[in-house]
């Protein structure tokens, strides 16, 4: 697994391990602190950066994977240049492509994004990819390598376009942890007007998705939309969590501008992974959203 300190690495690392797996785990070598102390509890955390191809290479084949989680990734951030997304996601795609070129019989997903898409409601797996951010344009390179490799060199090889996954191990910085945050610390929310659209998906579908492209019979080179297939409004995600916790602040609507470079509308159409993937979601938002607070609350010493 790469990029297994993320949220999603993370929580599919507790499955794997309830699933008596025996996981490696490749690390950037200045990874410290909890989330690498809990991989190392998990199996082998290997130190290296997935832009290195010959470290990654010397790790594939010492491991000889059957299955290999590509996980990998930047965030949107504005603080992050484009040439690192691009080192990350597309150099470290085809770092890791290569180095299973010399063991065909395995499986690699690699979690693609929304953001290849570049927006819209509705989304289906055959609508063109028009990325609107560099993130997403790194996204969309990354899975074409993907099932390119897929067709020319017989890899099995699945893609999931993750929409807005959330839960446990979320990154601080992102919508819902700062909410949940802001409320136990009695502070007001600065935030844009809200009227972004979003497909949140709880972490668990998620890692249900991971496992099943893992496992089951697809053909080569395929692409999942993981989503709930519903969007949301991000403001009203917002009242809903403080509503679930007292309303014990406000979220001021509005007090921050919408980015310039905002992609209003993000929801998918995930027919496909029910038919071919047999993946469905099942946890509600109202669920998800529940599971997520009562986790921060129990781990905020250690955010």
């Amino acid at each position: 697994m790469t990029g297994g300190t993320g949220m999603i690495g993370l929580n599919l690392a507790v499955r794997l391990t309830a699933e008596d797996d025996e996981l490696y785990f490749i690390c950037r070598p200045s990874s410290e602190g909890l989330r690498t102390r809990k991989l190392e509890a998990f199996g082998h955390v290997f130190r290296a950066d997935v832009t290195d191809t010959e470290a990654v290479t010397s790790i594939v084949d010492t491991v000889r994977p059957d299955v290999t989680y590509h996980l990998a990734s930047t965030r949107f951030n504005e603080s992050v240049p484009n040439q690192v997304h691009f080192d990350v996601i597309v150099q470290g795609t085809l770092n890791v492509l290569e180095a299973l070129r010399a063991f065909p019989a395995s499986r690699i997903i690699f979690t693609g994004s929304v953001a290849e898409y570049g927006g819209g409601s509705g989304l289906g797996e055959n609508e063109p990819l028009r990325p609107t951010t560099i993130l997403g344009a790194a996204k969309a390179n990354a899975s074409i390598l993907v099932q390119a490799y897929s067709r020319l060199y017989g890899l099995s090889a699945v893609v999931l376009r993750l929409f807005t996954p959330f839960g446990p191990w979320e990154h601080a910085s992102r919508l819902i942890p700062t909410t949940i945050r802001s409320a136990f610390e009695g502070r007001d929310i600065s935030m844009t007007a809200g009227d972004q659209q979003r497909d949140f998906v709880y972490v668990d579908d998620v890692v249900d998705a991971l496992m099943a492209a893992g496992s089951r019979s697809v053909r080569p080179g395929s692409a999942f939309n993981i989503g709930s297939g519903n969007g949301r409004k991000v403001g009203e995600v917002v009242k809903r969590i403080l509503l679930f916790m007292g309303d014990p602040v406000k979220p001021l609507m509005g007090a921050v501008p919408t980015r310039a470079d905002e992609i209003m509308e993000m929801s998918a159409n995930i027919e496909l992974a029910g038919s071919e993937l047999g993946w469905k979601p099942q946890t509600s938002l109202d669920d998800g959203l529940r599971k997520t607070i009562s986790w921060f609350k129990e781990n905020r010493e250690q955010f």
